[in-house]
């Protein structure tokens, strides 16, 4: 069930766009073909060589892959808000944080599984208040997404920039995935607090998402297998 019931041709819709929605469409497959690509990739990886890292990105890839399908076939963007498209979401930004850390940090192997189960909790909790029907303040699940997504999105943005000396300006791909990701939740997360309704503001908002959304999708896929220090093979690919 949709959070948000909008009816046809609203601006919720991808309809409303460009006459028919097809470009928005075009883009979100963009973004799907290339997540389940690297999540394929990724998996394979984890399975040859056994980096913790590949495993949770591979499983974060496959999460983006599942949410983007959903939100075409669905073609609203009302979608992405509801219970558990919000769940895969955490989980998503939340394993690609887990994975950058337990590769950059291995030597605090407690914290990273700490931080771990912190990400799966929580997004359990977000699945919870998304579907119970408490009578709690609206306000109370965008804190919780958030209390989730903005330590997730800094961990992304600051620990790449520990590996510069080792990665070079590539790391930076990664921190920007993490930037662009924070964008996302947070156009996400105004609209769901109530800050932002008019139509307007979602006739903007919706008309740049899904290229914000395709270009974090870019980013997590670059900062993933260019890097020297967590890269990946690709059969008949090679970088220097």
């Amino acid at each position: 069930m949709v959070l948000f019931q909008p009816s046809a041709s609203t601006v919720w819709d991808f309809s409303w766009y460009f006459g028919s929605g097809k470009p928005f469409e075009i883009v979100f497959w963009i973004t799907a073909i290339i997540a389940i690509v690297f999540a394929l990739f990724l998996l394979s990886s984890y399975l040859n060589e056994r980096k913790p890292a590949h495993f949770y990105w591979g499983i974060s890839f496959a999460l983006l892959w599942i949410n983007t399908h959903v939100a075409i076939f669905s073609g609203t963007f009302a979608t992405f808000l509801d219970q558990v498209p919000s769940v895969l979401s955490a989980l998503m930004v939340g394993l690609f944080a887990v994975g950058l850390f337990k590769n950059v940090k291995p030597e605090k192997e407690k914290m990273g599984n700490y931080l771990l189960y912190y990400v799966i909790v929580m997004s359990l909790v977000i699945g919870f208040f998304k579907g119970a029907y408490l009578g709690l303040p609206t306000y109370i699940t965008p804190i919780l997404v958030m209390a989730l997504h903005v330590p997730s999105a800094i961990l992304i943005i600051w620990l790449p920039l520990q590996t510069r000396e080792e990665n070079g300006k590539s790391a930076l791909i990664m921190s920007l995935a993490g930037i662009l990701m924070s964008l996302v939740g947070l156009l996400l997360a105004l609209t769901t607090l109530g800050i932002f309704t008019t139509e307007a503001w979602l006739e903007l908002l919706f008309t740049v998402f899904p290229f914000v959304y395709l270009l974090a999708g870019l980013s997590f896929a670059w900062g993933t297998f260019v890097p020297k220090r967590w890269n990946f093979a690709i059969p008949g690919i090679e970088l220097e």
